[in-house]
């Protein structure tokens, strides 16, 4: 049968592989990587670990995570430990996220992962 990859194309393919390509084609928007810079109205890069931090998150929440970040220090039991003083846990943004927030910072943070390709256009 024909491919019907594209309106002219004109491969023989088994009955099998041109039902995958109509899948895929049906699909295809939702696999292209999103560019950089792209997020949705309303919304603004988080930046919890730098430029590399591409979760769309309100302004309200950049800023949190801004004066975070800034009070990173003053949130550990000593500069070399690797341990939030007490009412204190680790964000968890991403993996290596070494900041210290309070328990719903870091609740508001995983939800913010969670809906992260919704809030990207």
């Amino acid at each position: 049968v024909w491919r019907e990859a594209t309106p002219n194309d004109l491969v023989c393919v088994t009955p099998g592989t041109r039902a995958q390509t109509k899948d895929d084609n049906a699909q295809a928007a939702s696999r292209r990587a999103q560019p950089a810079g792209t997020c949705k109205s309303g919304y603004v890069w988080r930046e919890a670990t730098g430029s590399g931090d591409r979760v769309c998150v309100t302004p309200g929440t950049r800023a949190q995570t801004r004066e975070d970040n800034a009070q990173a220090a003053n949130r550990r039991v000593s500069a070399t430990n690797r341990t939030c003083k007490s009412g204190y846990v680790w964000r968890e943004a991403t993996p290596n996220d070494l900041v210290c927030v309070t328990p719903g910072t870091r609740a508001q943070t995983k939800d913010d992962n969670a809906q992260a390709a919704s809030r990207v256009r």
